[in-house]
């Protein structure tokens, strides 16, 4: 399998409506957090790394205003055996997806795009753009390819926003926008280069001034861009042992899944979403709204009918997961240095985490996932 192939899909869920955040403060949780729920958290994530389904583990969880716990387990490196702790950076994967969508959104806020506006007012070199909007795009309803090699490949030699254009550019649309739902991370690597395009600076570069450094998230970047000594290395399983898979030049060039961060870092992310700090709350309940009775992918997120929103994230050799439970005003993250496989679930792991630290009402298992509705 050559590189570019081991891109994975987060695989989809079924729509439901939206059940939104709130558009005042959300509920006021208890601040103190005691050693049994702790440890009813910990005892998953260390079952996880005893039983060999991940080499490594990380997690944090808080509220609207404080870091409730965090921690980690396993290995970042298998061989030299390392430790995986709580401040190791780990690619996020298709949880960046979640940036994109901010940034998108942070620019119509500000006045500069148009979400409804047609796609070729940003991006008028990509032959499809007429066709759709980015409100489309965003919402994984544009019909833009699913099939990461060909959008991902390199083209005259190279892999950056133009190989993406001109890749896409020779391709059909696998419907027409608007009349499906179906997963496309090329779909929002589009969305990446509109942000570039409108911002006039390189994508990371506006994540970085936007939202990691007002943030205070100082260990998020763009994959590739720090040469960081507490790195998770990336694996994969191979009979009985980890097998080292590297980032590939398209996971570190393209926004769909570009961005590393910490467990730590990612409360902060949180809680700017919860507090409605970066982003109106109005702009927040745009984002989480799901456009048709027929999916639920909102812009970015997946919002399920007990008003848990979610997004994972899978790239050759990580897994990773990001939760908000507007409803009581707690967020999870967990990042691991190995794919989802039958025995390690990143969404399913946050839920189980939710359940087992009693922050709510028992939250009920995610719904039956499916990558497209376009043929059913």
């Amino acid at each position: 399998m050559d590189n570019i192939s081991r891109r994975r899909f987060v695989r989809m869920l079924a729509g439901v409506p939206f059940i939104g955040i709130a558009t005042t403060s959300v509920t006021t949780q208890r601040s103190a957090f005691g050693r049994n729920q702790i440890e009813a958290v910990e005892l998953i994530l260390r079952r996880l790394v005893d039983s060999g389904a991940v080499p490594g583990i990380s997690y944090s969880i808080g509220n609207t205003t404080e870091t409730l716990t965090e921690g980690a387990f396993g290995l970042r490196v298998v061989d030299p055996r390392t430790p995986m702790d709580k401040d190791t950076r780990c690619p996020l994967a298709s949880v960046s997806k979640q940036f994109v969508s901010a940034g998108c959104f942070l620019l119509q806020q500000n006045g500069t795009l148009n979400l409804e506006a047609l796609l070729s007012t940003y991006l008028p070199d990509y032959v499809h753009a007429h066709e759709m909007t980015l409100a489309q795009v965003l919402t994984m309803r544009s019909g833009i390819s699913m099939d990461d090699e060909a959008c991902e490949k390199p083209a005259d030699g190279k892999i950056d926003d133009s190989s993406l254009i001109a890749n896409l550019n020779i391709q059909k649309l696998d419907f027409a926008p608007g009349s499906h739902f179906a997963y496309s991370n090329c779909a929002y690597n589009v969305a990446g280069v509109v942000i570039a395009r409108v911002s006039k600076m390189s994508y990371a570069s506006f994540i970085e001034e936007n939202f990691f450094k007002p943030l205070g998230m100082t260990s998020s970047y763009q994959l590739g861009a720090r040469n960081e000594t507490n790195f998770a290395q990336g694996y994969g399983k191979e009979t009985h042992e980890w097998k080292p898979e590297p980032a590939t030049p398209a996971d570190k060039e393209f926004a769909s899944g570009n961005l590393v961060s910490t467990p730590g870092d990612m409360l902060c992310w949180n809680r700017s979403l919860l507090n409605a700090t970066m982003l109106s709350r109005e702009t927040l309940k745009k984002i989480f709204t799901v456009p048709t009775p027929h999916m639920h992918y909102a812009s970015g997120w997946f919002v399920e009918p007990s008003g848990v929103m979610w997004h994972a994230g899978t790239l050759a050799g990580y897994g990773t997961n990001n939760m908000l439970v507007p409803g009581t005003g707690y967020a999870i993250t967990v990042l691991s240095n190995t794919p989802q496989n039958d025995h390690w679930k990143p969404a399913d792991t946050a839920i189980d985490m939710y359940n087992a630290a009693s922050l709510g009402p028992k939250l009920p298992p995610l719904l039956k996932r499916s990558r497209t509705t376009a043929f059913h």
